[in-house]
């Protein structure tokens, strides 16, 4: 690292630069082109960038304030911890405020606050936290909320907010340039306080000791990541921090006005990965301390209130994770062991008796039975070409539980798994059906000889491994009827839920994407709107990506065609192809209860229609937001963890953070919307996700058209989904980087007009409707 010192100075000033001269533009509303939705495949130019309003969502001056900190003025009054030393931040004025800035360098860095300590916390009790932020520059913070133990993010403008050179994976980066708002904004977190937390970092395997409680406080960390993988970003800033009590926390649930009840309703869920932690205890173990709550179940509890918070309206849990039982009862251990075996009971319990208005998915990594000679381990799928018999490198996902999807067998273990699940709690809770998630060599094609005889007595083709390897054609046929047959196991569990009462619409969803950060682009690439920005910034890095345009990927279909490749690449000897084989939605058309969803995340996986077409089933389209983890890239200049075990989800900013579901309705239109969170779901701009997920829910699943030309400005799409005797509901979007004022929308011929998410009747003027709207604001109408 020759001239490492030199090379960051370097790096840093031509990220102020880029800062600086970016600044002027965005404050006259003279934003360069920013990307937008597509109704065609040609690629539309954008609209100069009005800059949005913040949209309120907590009455500051009605909520009790617990705590506050003055960040360049707290003079003690809080414990404060900096890495590496106590230079590691800075204050400066921006926008005429003080704040604490973090220094740019070539090793992550934090601040973090104790906040709360002698205020009469209360355990388990609801709170916002508040941080207040300049939205002057690019720029990305990670925000660890010990007090809850989640870990969340967001960046500002062109900042790419998750790392850029993932530590295990390539976490697909993007950096576009949305504007800036140049004036202080509110990031907040409504959350639920657990009863002990973590004295400061956390460990992975359940081994962290939860010693201090409420009545000390909490630590709170903001950090940011090296120069390298976030080098436009002008260090996370951050002005004051308070802590506000919510004494009346289910007044702010989210009511969802959804269509009659005659007409097929939307879900909003998610899964998430590394959170239960909290609630773990290590095996063989009963420490006390172990645990953030005495009773787990109350953890539980805290997801569904979440969620109702949030305006979701399907609970779901993961129950099998990488084939491992997560809390239910199999009723026999020799076939499925488990840990905890009532969790899943007393989740169910708790649904049925206080939150009956949610819908539940339970969510399963799927390989079959774990007991000894069970399913799961008869070693009965082959690689096609493999020497050692292995179909990765990675040697315990091979000794992992895994199932032949042909097999007989496997079909009858899964349905057993749904009977102690699913069917067991049929009567009590409002199951949507189950999801069912692949994870590398779970459900791998095989090649095994019983497999392949299995093909031949089916297709009357007789073939060899070596055949196969050896003839394309072959090998191309032999996949087509793998392909096939994983629908048909998939159809089958949907048939089995619908017969034995789980409801006439049960479906099974299948997530085929094994990767936390979702599909990627061929090559090491970083997609922006700034290709000349980038290419200078990556010149000067010692790691590098190569910045791809925003526009050709979109315009290409890109990421869409990359989604369509059912068999995907490899390296070396390995076969990930025959691993994690990925979606196949042309075999999923069927009204059959059937699945298969397309993932999303950044925004050139939103801006094509054409590849959500693809994936629209005969069930309706499934889409799934997947987060990246950013999983140990808190480290120091020698890759050492500076906070323990780190992982966190990062959003963009404001109203942009609900810009990529907002896209998705305008190009695609999904019925399911799903999240692979990587911590705990703690999005930081509710105010956003409630009045989107509102309006979302608000609107029938049932089959909609973009009508052209229905609003008078270009980057507002509106859809149509007719009723017939329940009217014609409209889904507006506003799909642009800017504010929209005073947009004329049509709407057809009906004698009252309603905001479906309110019920409230809406005035129009010669058959238009006047509306104004913030980037990514989605509004849902009914025209009766």
């Amino acid at each position: 690292m020759k001239n490492t010192s030199c090379l960051y100075s370097v790096l840093i000033a031509l990220s102020l630069v880029s800062c600086q001269e970016n600044t002027p533009k965005q404050m006259a509303g003279e934003q360069a082109s920013a990307p937008v939705a597509q109704t065609s495949p040609a690629v539309k130019a954008s609209q100069p960038a009005v800059q949005p309003k913040a949209l309120a969502e907590f009455d500051f001056t009605k909520l009790k304030l617990v705590d506050v900190i003055d960040c360049a003025a707290d003079n003690g009054a809080h414990e404060l911890r900096q890495f590496p030393d106590a230079s590691a931040s800075e204050i400066q004025e921006i926008l005429g405020k003080k704040c604490r800035v973090l220094k740019i360098g070539d090793a992550a860095r934090y601040m973090a606050y104790k906040i709360g300590a002698g205020k009469g916390l209360k355990p388990k009790g609801a709170y916002v936290l508040a941080i207040d932020y300049p939205e002057d520059k690019p720029r990305a913070m990670f925000i660890q909320n010990r007090g809850c133990e989640t870990g969340s993010g967001f960046a500002t403008g062109q900042a790419s907010g998750d790392t850029i050179i993932g530590k295990y994976v390539n976490n697909n980066p993007e950096s576009l340039k949305y504007p800036l708002a140049n004036e202080y904004r509110k990031w907040t977190h409504f959350f639920y306080l657990h009863e002990r937390f973590p004295p400061f970092g956390t460990e992975r395997h359940g081994d962290t000791l939860r010693s201090m409680t409420p009545y000390q406080g909490f630590w709170l960390i903001i950090s940011q990541t090296d120069l390298n993988n976030d080098p436009l970003s002008a260090g996370a800033a951050v002005a004051k921090i308070a802590l506000y009590e919510i004494e009346n926390p289910e007044a702010y649930d989210v009511k969802i006005n959804y269509p009659p009840a005659n007409l097929p309703r939307r879900h909003i869920f998610g899964r998430e990965e590394m959170a239960d932690g909290v609630v773990a205890v290590p095996h063989g173990q009963d420490k006390p301390q172990a645990r953030g709550l005495d009773n787990p179940n109350d953890w539980f509890e805290m997801k569904m209130k979440n969620i109702r918070f949030l305006g979701m309206n399907t609970f779901s849990k993961d129950l099998l994770e990488f084939g491992h039982n997560q809390g239910w009862d199999p009723g026999d251990d020799s076939w499925i062991q488990a840990s905890t075996p009532q969790r899943w009971s007393q989740m169910v319990e708790t649904l049925s008796t206080k939150y009956k208005d949610l819908y539940v998915l339970p969510y399963y990594e799927y390989g079959g039975a774990t007991g000894k000679g069970q399913v799961g381990y008869r070693k009965v799928v082959q690689p096609l070409s493999n020497k050692k018999g292995m179909f990765s490198h990675i040697d315990w996902i091979e000794k992992n539980a895994h199932i032949d999807i042909s097999d007989p067998d496997a079909l009858a273990d899964a349905r057993r798994m749904l009977d102690a699940t699913i069917i067991r709690y049929k009567d009590k809770v409002k199951f949507v059906g189950a999801w069912i998630r692949t994870r590398p060599t779970q459900m791998p094609v095989s090649f095994s000889d019983m497999t392949l005889a299995r093909f031949a007595e089916e297709t009357k083709v007789k073939v060899t491994r070596e055949q196969l390897a050896a003839d394309k054609t072959k090998l191309d046929a032999y996949y087509k009827w793998w392909f096939e047959k994983r629908h048909a196991f998939i159809a089958e569990l949907a048939k089995y839920l619908r017969e034995k009462g789980v409801g006439e619409d049960a479906i099974v969803l299948l997530t085929t994407d094994t990767s936390e950060p979702g599909r990627e682009l061929p090559g090491n690439v970083l997609v922006t709107d700034d290709i000349e920005l980038w290419k200078n910034t990556m010149d000067k890095l010692p790691k590098k990506r190569t910045p791809l345009s925003y526009d050709q990927v979109v315009k290409d279909n890109m990421y869409g065609k990359e989604l369509l490749k059912s068999i995907g690449g490899t390296w070396g000897e390995w076969e990930w192809q025959h691993s994690c084989p990925n979606a196949d939605p042309a075999n999923f058309k069927k009204k059959d209860g059937t699945v298969v969803d397309y993932s999303f995340n950044r925004l050139y996986t939103v801006s094509a229609p054409e590849a959500f077409d693809a994936f629209r089933c005969g069930e309706g389209l499934a889409i799934m937001r997947h987060y990246t983890l950013n999983e140990n890239m808190m480290n120091d200049a020698k890759d050492k963890e500076i906070m323990g075990y780190f992982c966190s989800d990062v959003d963009r900013a404001g109203p942009y953070c609900m810009m990529a579901e907002a896209r998705a309705v305008a190009n695609g239109d999904p019925r399911y919307i799903g999240y692979l969170n990587g911590n705990t779901m703690a999005r930081g701009f509710p105010q956003y996700v409630r009045a989107f997920n509102a309006a979302f829910l608000a609107l029938p699943a049932l089959p909609s058209k973009v009508i052209a030309n229905a609003a008078s400005d270009p980057e507002v799409v509106v859809r149509e989904i007719p009723t017939g005797k329940d009217g014609t509901y409209l889904a507006v979007v506003n799909t642009g980087f800017s504010s929209k004022k005073d947009v004329f929308v049509n709407i057809p011929k009906c004698s009252k007009l309603l905001d479906a998410a309110t019920g409230a009747e809406l005035g129009m003027t010669g058959g238009k409707l006047t509306v104004s709207l913030y980037p990514g604001e989605l509004r849902a109408l009914c025209a009766k």
